[in-house]
């Protein structure tokens, strides 16, 4: 049972979905969603037990069209602000200035995590230190523990300024002569 639900897990498609497909629409789909062209491959392999066999023409030309909107400096950092990371998907004019924005974004983001992270464990350990239950022992750890955390906060949140002024010198002259969606 197991088995099965991992296996189903990983289509990129369900029988359904293969059934009623528009080929043109997927590929405009994963265009827009900056999917790589092994994409189909993907498809073609979920769809294969349904013994149905993607419109690789209709598929391609779907995905050109998708490409068009997704290779816009802009989303560059809105993918990678959504912690989703390029594929290296865009014509070759676009690509280095797409792949840097995307990836400093994603730094961006990356350290955003991190910064909640830390934060939550400090906030755990807070909780601990007001818990009438936590031995004189214990509390003197967790202090030291609060104050590595709180160095490690500091210097994330150097990071974090550093990484958005990279970003922000990255995007201003590439997005001003940009045209935008």
């Amino acid at each position: 049972m197991l088995l099965m639900l991992a296996l189903t897990g990983c289509a990129t498609l369900n029988e359904d979905e293969c059934r009623t497909a528009d080929w043109w629409e997927q590929g405009l789909a994963d265009g827009r969603a900056g999917h790589r062209a092994t994409r189909l491959a993907e498809h073609r392999k979920a769809c294969v037990e349904y013994k149905i066999v993607p419109d690789d023409g209709a598929y391609r030309e779907g995905r050109k069209v998708g490409l068009e909107d997704y290779c816009v400096l802009g989303n560059a950092v809105r993918e990678g602000s959504a912690g989703r990371r390029y594929q290296g998907v865009c014509p070759p004019a676009i690509d280095r200035d797409f792949r840097d924005l995307n990836d400093a974004a994603y730094a961006v983001q990356d350290l955003r995590n991190d910064l909640k992270r830390v934060d939550g464990q400090i906030d755990g350990l807070e909780w601990k230190l007001r818990d009438d239950k936590t031995s004189d022992k214990r509390r003197v750890q967790i202090r030291d523990e609060i104050r590595t955390l709180d160095r490690q906060r500091e210097r994330l949140h150097d990071d974090l300024r550093h990484a958005e002024r990279h970003l922000q010198r990255l995007s201003d002259p590439l997005l001003r002569r940009s045209p935008q969606d």
